[in-house]
């Protein structure tokens, strides 16, 4: 203790560096919203620029998986006020639209990626009556990576990984690690759960390959959360810039989103069977 003591330079700093929390936003498509595909996941590069225009001009910082790890593990310094921009499933438009907005104000972020799907499509969207949306290429992942975003694995095909067997679990956890390993040059640190399905035989897994994974349950992560069950707070294309606040400092307004919701339901059907009641 003393040493950490010396290290840090008063009970005050130690107290504050022990207490660093870290807000983890989840986003899915940046971009123009395509017909038929799910509007609930596409956030406008308009709203997405002033969210990070808004951290950018509040003193955060930008910070990659790795930065957090590195911290944890080895007490590696971080920014005062570390945030890190997530986006599942590498679509195309996270490519042209979120990446450079990112990087014009100096922030890096990371993309997962579906790796045996580069360049294809959302099949598992498909599948489930969803428009297409394109993914990024391995050309775009290579280039990006140079540019300081990282990226992590999110299985090889967004399979429900809890539904697997042994054998194809294996592939689809392993595998994706090994394919974008290969295609980056480089070890991949971490991995978010498809869906953030997981049971016991997934979360093992995953912990024996990745440094680090994400959830998609909403709270701030601290030095003695469960690294393979990062928390994630999602951002949503009707969210308000008080909402967006709120959603970064206390990570999550799933309760508040549930309850506008409800109240928009509510006056719709008050709005209809007032039109059912006025006809003769």
């Amino acid at each position: 203790m003393q040493r950490f003591l010396r290290a840090c330079g008063s009970w005050k700093a130690l107290e504050k560096e022990f207490d660093r929390k870290l807000p983890v936003l989840l986003y899915h498509h940046v971009g123009p919203f395509k017909a038929g595909t799910y509007r609930e996941l596409t956030v406008s590069p308009e709203k997405f620029e002033r969210q990070v225009r808004w951290l950018a001009r509040r003193g955060y910082v930008g910070i990659k998986p790795a930065d957090w790890l590195n911290w944890v593990r080895d007490g590696k310094s971080l920014p005062e006020k570390p945030i890190l921009l997530t986006f599942d499933d590498a679509y195309a438009d996270i490519a042209e639209y979120a990446l450079p907005i990112l990087r014009k104000y100096g922030f890096s972020g990371t993309v997962f990626v579906v790796t045996e799907r580069l360049g294809g499509t959302n099949t598992w969207d498909e599948a489930q009556g969803c428009g297409t949306l394109h993914l990024m290429t391995a050309e775009q992942i290579r280039y990006w990576a140079g540019q300081g975003i990282e990226f992590g694995a999110h299985s090889r095909t967004h399979a429900h990984l809890s539904k697997l067997s042994a054998a194809e679990l294996s592939a689809e956890v392993a595998g994706s690690k090994s394919d974008l390993s290969a295609l980056l040059g480089h070890p991949i640190v971490s991995f978010a759960y498809p869906y953030g399905d997981y049971n016991d035989a997934v979360h093992d897994l995953v912990r024996g390959e990745f440094d680090l994974a994400f959830s998609i349950e909403e709270g701030l992560n601290y030095l003695s959360g469960d690294l393979h069950l990062l928390k994630r707070s999602f951002v949503g294309p009707g969210d308000s810039l008080l909402e967006f606040a709120l959603t970064v400092r206390r990570g999550g307004i799933r309760r508040i989103r549930d309850w506008r919701n409800k109240l928009r339901l509510r006056t719709r059907l008050r709005w209809l069977l007032g039109i059912k009641r006025a006809r003769p």
